[in-house]
């Protein structure tokens, strides 16, 4: 419902012209108050006249104290006898009451009382002219009639006083002067009468003037006020109107976005299908030459025992000198990489048990860099450079050491030789939480993933050879010579092996693999006893996480390095614990569903106990959320997982 300046029962059927009840205003004839009806917008008036009067006042009282004292100029001329008194009057009495009012403008309360202040300065101004009449000895007092008259129109027009203000008011002035003129200084009849013709007459003249200045001001608020009140008509409707537009539109919206969703839906059925399509031709490849290979490698490796072991022993007995050191190495040298080709061919079966261990990626590709395998590539390719951007604090994954290794050499060295002359090899790694099963990206199920890249400067791989590479035995490098064609297909199983897998883009600038292994939460204990020693304590400690295995993990680390603790599943429940309880240091996930998340707890939690220490751990690098809790006042972030040196050395420097 609109809000209408005028009464319910006022209100008609709507005009198409919003002025036509301009005329039907209602004022009182003398004091030209809204009365009857529009009665509620006297109120209303009286603070919009009040503002818009303001400045004129201000100007009003700054000028009349300025003509007021400048006419003292004519005292000095007209009656220096009696100047003293005329100045008394001026310059102490009258001019500091104008800038009195002036001041007084700028407070809170003029509004109030600004009319009768206003009227009884121009009372002032005027009585004191009529004083000036009577102090004058004719002829000169005729000179101050005219004085009077200005008065009179100056408060009619100019002051901003209402009509009844300065009616009251300039008639009181003829009063005080009839007084003055036929009991003070017994003024002759003729000039009395001719004084009171002018002087009522100009009053007269005022009145109207005062009037109409009055009338029309409320005419133009009226106005202004029915004008808004077709305004708020015409919103309402166009507001409605949009209502319904929009509800229409959302209605479309929201068949269209049905629509398109059950036709991505499909869409992605299909990719989905046709992903695993492609899958479980790839692993029925896989366990075809899974099968071939795990019938031919035990006879291979008997037979490789012997052209790698005899050229050994045949060279214990040779001298040094002689010639057939050169072949009997190159032959057992063949049959080394004869061995490394079965190797392969079992790794790209997936059938090989292998050793799994908590390791963490960064240290494995260190590992490779100090290599003689890495380092004979260097020899090879010098004029290609190596650069690195790992990851601080990147969490461990569960893998088999040696085919993760063999998975970086074989990306670095298809990288060295896709360059060949000169050009840079990036190693990074990184981390990358997946909210939902990615289907991109081989069917990756949700969660975190560690994130090994490999990229090249070289001339990238053709788009037709993209969807093959992985295959074995497929290669653009001339068999036998420079590779065997199951160099990626290794990588690939290897991967897979682990729940990873790898995605690869390619350009004319370069190429760029990236390896996803799966994140694990089990932390590899490398620290002594002394060590673990070092990082020993004894505050109280509340752990508070949504994940049971994380918060075990951390309760038996941190009880282990002897601190008391206790344990919350939510920010919640943490917070009704710390109600009744206080602890040295808190230990926040930053992430928990449902619920407060961890800057919503810690606030909460600053409240109850400000200053509270306090841990940001999460699985997440440093986010917007993190960072508004550390300006909060939590002391310290460390990323899950994290190792028992790491969360022990920063609880003891928090606690410090």
């Amino acid at each position: 419902m609109t809000p209408s300046p005028l009464p319910p029962e006022t209100q008609t059927e709507p005009s198409n012209d919003p002025f036509e009840n301009a005329e039907k205003m209602h004022l009182h004839p003398i004091t030209l108050a809204f009365r009857k009806k529009q009665s509620h917008l006297e109120s209303a008036f009286l603070d919009d006249y009040f503002r818009g009067s303001l400045t004129v006042v201000r100007i009003v009282c700054l000028a009349a104290s300025l003509i007021y004292g400048l006419f003292g100029i004519l005292d000095v001329y007209l009656v220096p006898e009696e100047k003293v008194a005329f100045w008394l009057f001026r310059y102490a009495i009258f001019c500091p009451l104008a800038l009195g009012v002036f001041f007084f403008s700028f407070s809170v309360l003029f509004k109030k009382v600004m009319q009768p202040i206003l009227s009884s300065l121009g009372f002032l101004a005027g009585a004191g002219v009529v004083m000036m009449i009577v102090l004058a000895p004719p002829p000169v007092s005729y000179s101050y009639y005219a004085g009077l008259i200005l008065i009179f129109m100056v408060i009619y027009t100019s002051t901003k006083l209402r009509f009844i203000w300065a009616s009251a008011t300039c008639f009181c002035l003829i009063v005080l002067y009839e007084y003055a003129a036929i009991s003070i200084v017994e003024t002759p009849a003729l000039i009395l009468i001719n004084n009171n013709f002018f002087f009522i007459g100009s009053n007269l003249i005022g009145m109207i003037s005062c009037y109409f200045i009055e009338y029309y001001a409320r005419r133009d608020f009226f106005m202004k006020t029915l004008l808004r009140e077709e305004r708020e008509r015409v919103k309402h409707a166009r507001s409605i109107l949009e209502e319904r537009v929009m509800e229409r539109t959302s209605q479309l919206v929201t068949a269209n976005f049905n629509i398109t969703r059950e036709m991505n839906e499909r869409i992605q059925a299909e990719e989905e299908k046709r992903q695993i399509q492609a899958q479980l031709v790839r692993h029925q490849k896989m366990e075809s030459l899974g099968l071939m290979a795990g019938g031919v490698a035990h006879d291979l490796n008997n037979i490789l025992s012997g052209i790698i072991s005899y050229p050994e022993l045949l060279l214990m007995d040779l001298p040094e000198d002689s010639k057939l050191r050169g072949p009997i190495q190159t032959i057992r040298e063949s049959g080394l990489r004869a061995a490394a080709v079965v190797t392969d061919l079992l790794t790209v079966a997936r059938n090989v048990a292998s050793q799994y261990e908590i390791v963490c990626v960064n240290d494995l590709i260190n590992s490779y860099l100090s290599s003689p395998e890495y380092q004979e590539q260097e020899s090879l390719y010098p004029k290609i450079s190596m650069s690195l951007n790992l990851e601080a604090h990147l969490p461990n994954c569960k893998c088999s050491p040696v085919h993760i290794q063999k998975v970086l050499m074989n990306l670095v060295n298809n990288a060295f030789e896709a360059i060949e002359i000169k050009g840079s090899i990036t190693l990074s790694t990184t981390t990358k939480h997946l909210t939902t099963r990615n289907t991109e990206i081989s069917m990756l199920e949700k969660g975190d993933y560690i994130l090994l890249q490999v990229s090249d400067s070289g001339p990238g791989i053709p788009a037709d050879s993209l969807q093959h590479i992985f295959e074995p035995f497929y290669t653009k490098k001339v068999m036998g010579r420079s590779g065997t064609g199951l160099g990626l297909a290794v990588v690939w199983n290897s991967v897979l092996e682990h729940k990873g897998t790898v995605d690869v883009t390619s350009n004319d600038n370069g190429t760029t693999f990236t390896v996803y292994l799966p994140v694990t939460t089990k932390e590899k204990i490398t620290i002594t006893e002394n060590e673990a020693e070092d990082l020993r304590g004894t505050a109280s400690i509340l752990v508070v996480d949504d994940e049971k295995l994380q918060r075990d993990i951390s309760n038996n680390i941190l009880t282990k390095l002897g601190y008391t603790v206790q344990t919350a599943e939510s920010g919640e429940n943490a917070i009704i614990y710390l109600q009744n309880h206080s602890v040295d240091l808190v230990l926040l996930d930053m992430l928990m569903e449902p619920g407060l998340n961890g800057y919503q707890t810690y606030k909460e939690i600053s409240e109850l106990h400000p200053g509270q220490k306090a841990i940001i751990v999460s699985g997440f690098s440093e986010s917007n959320d993190v960072k508004a809790t550390l300006q909060l006042g939590a002391n310290e972030f460390i990323k899950k997982p994290y190792s028992i040196e790491l969360l022990g050395r920063t609880v003891k420097s928090v606690l410090r």
